[in-house]
């Protein structure tokens, strides 16, 4: 039997759009339907987009000002002239990618606004559908074409609707992470895999996928000077930081835990009591999954910062600025029971769960109602 297509486009700037967007390929697979997997601009303007992903890297370690002024400025301004200049990058892949597949809907998880320009230009009858993925929403997300916007939280939804989209097209999902994070584990085993003990107090640093987190290693030693503390590094696929970090895992080799890229990230986080990291959507969404209080380390301003603020401002998360401050926040959640609790509560309260089958189920179900109109 010949499954039906789903269509998903992306973007690779920054690992999470393409991390939501292949947990909502694996839903709709394990849901009977056939996900296709394209990163739009990518593949249509491979040059320019190699370059332009360089540029977004480079700007969270070194062009922070620019960034900032980029986000926030083409926020204040219009954004329908970024919008109709965007509407042309990778129209003739687009076209392309429907004819090849003849998808019964479309979902982006990156802002990619030929796609719902040609599916109504060129009257297809199929559904699009965006799923935002962070806790804020740029006004460039937007576009009239767009059937439904699944989002991260009430705010999102709010936000949304100040900039003039229909309260009815958003759905209130959450964000899409793995699986993996709903699952149990065997808490024993983990411990012994990852060398530490139950009665372990636990700090993780993730450096991110790119590995683009500061000060790694003066953060690291100045905890690792508390000897009951127990500290995993994460490097993700920054290399060069990895073996920056070797010879103090030599050096603490009973307190001091060091990986590069981790596939089963959810087994850290769930014997973690706390953890460092730069706010993206998706690892503060996966740190809220488990309920481990979050320790937000510089954030870039632009969504990083708008996160930021949202768990921060909803008790779920310290904002530092300084290791001497993440430090003293450590030793704080340590010595508090009740605002550790506190901090639990709130990211439970923030996550939704099973995001991914929310939105696979709705774009099944209007498919299948769609079907049955038209008949």
């Amino acid at each position: 039997m010949i499954r039906p297509t789903a269509l998903i486009l992306t973007a690779n700037y920054g690992s999470g759009h393409v991390q939501v967007a292949n947990v909502l390929a694996e839903e709709l697979k394990n849901k009977g339907f056939q996900p296709v997997l394209s990163d739009l601009f990518g593949e249509a303007h491979p040059i320019m987009s190699q370059v332009t992903q360089s540029i977004f890297i480079k700007s969270f370690s070194h062009g922070s000002s620019f960034y900032k002024w980029f986000y926030y400025g083409t926020n204040k301004l219009n954004a329908n002239t970024i919008t109709q200049f965007s509407r042309y990058l990778g129209r003739k892949r687009f076209l392309e990618l429907i004819n090849e597949h003849q998808p019964r809907f479309v979902i982006t998880t990156f802002p990619l606004h030929a796609a719902p320009f040609l599916i109504k230009k060129s009257r297809f009858n199929i559904p699009i559908y965006t799923v935002i993925t962070d806790y804020f929403a740029h006004p460039f997300w937007i576009n009239p074409s767009i059937d439904r916007y699944f989002v991260a939280s009430d705010s999102v939804k709010n936000g949304l609707i100040k900039h003039g989209v229909d309260k009815n097209k958003i759905t209130v999902s959450g964000i899409p992470i793995r699986a993996d994070f709903y699952r149990p584990i065997i808490k024993e085993e983990v411990f012994t895999e990852y060398g530490v003990t139950p009665s372990s107090r636990v700090v993780t640093i993730l450096a991110g996928a790119q590995g683009v987190l500061k000060n790694v290693k003066v953060l690291a030693q100045r905890l690792l000077k508390d000897p009951s503390l127990r500290v995993i590094v994460v490097c993700g696929k920054n290399k060069t930081l990895y073996e920056k970090l070797k010879p103090l895992a030599e050096q603490y080799s009973d307190s001091f835990r060091l990986f590069g890229y981790v596939e089963k990230l959810h087994e850290i986080l769930k014997i973690s009591h706390c953890v460092v990291t730069k706010p993206g959507g998706i690892s503060i969404t996966e740190a809220a999954a488990v309920r481990v209080p979050l320790l937000l380390y510089k954030p870039v301003p632009g969504q990083e910062g708008e996160n930021a603020k949202y768990f921060e401002e909803k008790g779920a998360a310290f904002v530092v600025h300084t290791v001497d401050e993440i430090a003293g926040n450590v030793q704080k959640l340590f010595d508090n029971e009740a605002l550790l609790s506190s901090m639990q509560r709130s990211l439970e309260l923030i996550h939704h769960s099973h995001s991914s089958s929310l939105i696979a189920d709705y774009a099944m179900e209007e498919v299948q109602e769609l079907s049955q109109v038209t008949r």
